[in-house]
């Protein structure tokens, strides 16, 4: 049994549904958050079992001319998406229900201060709610934006021309 408390659990749980939404067509329902950051499904392949799980996240950063994306595992550094994808285990990301093969790395303390605060700026209100919530999450004192940039990781994923 996972060391997360229930709480942490049925909250993961309703946020992962969202991947329901990477259909074409529905995107239209993620509308209703103000504004809404894009959610891509990241396909990666568990460490240990080797089975495939599609796994919804939010971008924090999105630059269309590069096909580049940064996100961020929202629970903690030992997330199991995120130890798959450092594994070797990512296969594939979805963006608005188009399959993309990726390269990825990981970003520095600026870099993640930089994507930090272009996520704020993007969605002030939303991003006020995410930083409340990795704060208690993940046990983090002083400044919000700081402690966050200082104790997650961030990840660029760059689209590959085949």
């Amino acid at each position: 049994m996972s060391g997360k408390s229930r709480t942490a659990r049925v909250l993961g749980r309703a946020m992962r549904t969202m991947s329901v939404l990477d259909r074409k067509g529905t995107g239209w329902l993620l509308q209703l958050l103000s504004p809404p950051p894009t959610v891509i499904v990241l396909v990666n392949r568990g460490r240990r079992t080797g089975r495939l799980y599609r796994t919804p996240v939010s971008i924090l950063v999105e630059d269309p001319e590069r096909d580049e994306v940064v996100i961020s595992p929202m629970w903690s550094k030992s997330t199991d998406w995120y130890l798959n994808v450092v594994a070797g285990g990512l296969v594939e990301v979805h963006v608005r229900g188009e399959a993309w093969q990726v390269e990825w790395r990981h970003l520095n303390q600026a870099e993640r201060r930089a994507a930090g605060e272009a996520f704020r700026d993007a969605h002030p209100l939303y991003s006020r709610i995410i930083l409340w919530t990795l704060v208690r999450l993940n046990g983090l004192e002083g400044d919000p934006a700081e402690a966050v940039v200082r104790a997650l990781p961030m990840l660029s994923l760059r689209r590959t021309r085949s």
